[in-house]
């Protein structure tokens, strides 16, 4: 594990949940996701999950109004202070079953106030693999950095425009051209 980099991750994610910080999290999440894709770190990537996840809960005036919000609120803080705890101590176990709590409560409070068939950590996952593909991190490599589901993903790149974009570039008679043209100052 990235010791101070992953520490400094979590300490942003507690300070955004704390504060209540939608922006910040989802920010955080997609920071995250693409220091997860570089460094092809899962430790990463799952906080890029978890921080997205929160900032959608966050999101949603039907769950956080909900009775049931503030201990499942007070449960993720607890969780997330332990992860802190468990990272910066050196306990590989500790983090991921902190951060693995984390996950159950948003799957918890999903599954019994969400509004949709699939989950909201599946579609973070997908959205996240999807990302780190458009990184350039082969399907296989970002379906295993985020636990997509690899067909979900191929249909997720496939609705947007990320499979149209072409990327631009010049013939080397063009760009000799340019050259020409930018030493001759004109």
């Amino acid at each position: 594990m990235e010791n101070k980099h992953l520490a400094g991750l979590i300490k942003r994610m507690q300070s955004s949940f704390q504060k209540r910080d939608s922006f910040g999290l989802r920010e955080l999440g997609n920071e995250a996701i693409e220091k997860a894709a570089m460094q092809n770190s899962k430790e990463i990537a799952g906080i890029a999950l978890v921080a997205y996840c929160l900032h959608k809960l966050y999101s949603k005036q039907h769950i956080v109004r909900h009775v049931k919000w503030p201990a499942v609120r007070s449960s993720i803080g607890k969780n997330i202070d332990r992860a802190l705890s468990a990272q910066q101590s050196g306990n590989v176990q500790g983090f991921e079953k902190s951060l693995e709590n984390v996950i159950k409560s948003i799957q918890s409070i999903d599954r019994e106030l969400g509004n949709y068939a699939q989950g909201l950590l599946e579609k973070a996952r997908v959205k996240y693999a999807s990302s780190a593909y458009s990184l350039g991190l082969g399907l296989n490599q970002s379906t295993d950095l985020t636990g997509a589901d690899r067909k979900e993903v191929l249909r997720y790149i496939g609705a947007t425009k990320m499979a149209d974009r072409e990327a631009v570039t010049f013939g080397i008679g063009e760009r000799l051209q340019k050259l020409k043209k930018a030493i001759r100052g004109k």
